[in-house]
């Protein structure tokens, strides 16, 4: 927390990025990925987008599915991160620095 007790503002876009990370390492289309946790696949494109927030509930679902932290997909914690979303994750990091 910040000097004033606020909570930390959470990044929309990176939070998009572990995402897109995970759902790319699983395979899936964003559609099918979105279902697997139970999110309007329009929903989902936009938080994987960085337009919309992932709320606590969904952030939940896809961590307990897909195997992530909560502070993975929050912070950017790489404490734990399975190998294939971790190797996911560094081409997505490398195809937006080009």
């Amino acid at each position: 927390m910040n000097s004033r007790n606020q909570m930390p503002k959470i990044d929309l876009q990176n939070v998009g990025i572990r995402l897109a990370a995970i759902r790319e390492a699983s395979g899936l289309s964003s559609g099918d990925f979105a279902r697997t946790v139970d999110i309007d696949p329009s929903s989902y494109s936009k938080i994987e987008l960085g337009k919309k927030s992932l709320n606590a509930d969904m952030g939940f679902r896809v961590a307990e599915r897909w195997g992530v932290s909560m502070d993975f997909l929050y912070r950017g914690s790489l404490n734990g991160l399975p190998e294939n979303i971790l190797n996911s994750l560094r081409q997505i990091e490398n195809t937006n620095r080009r």
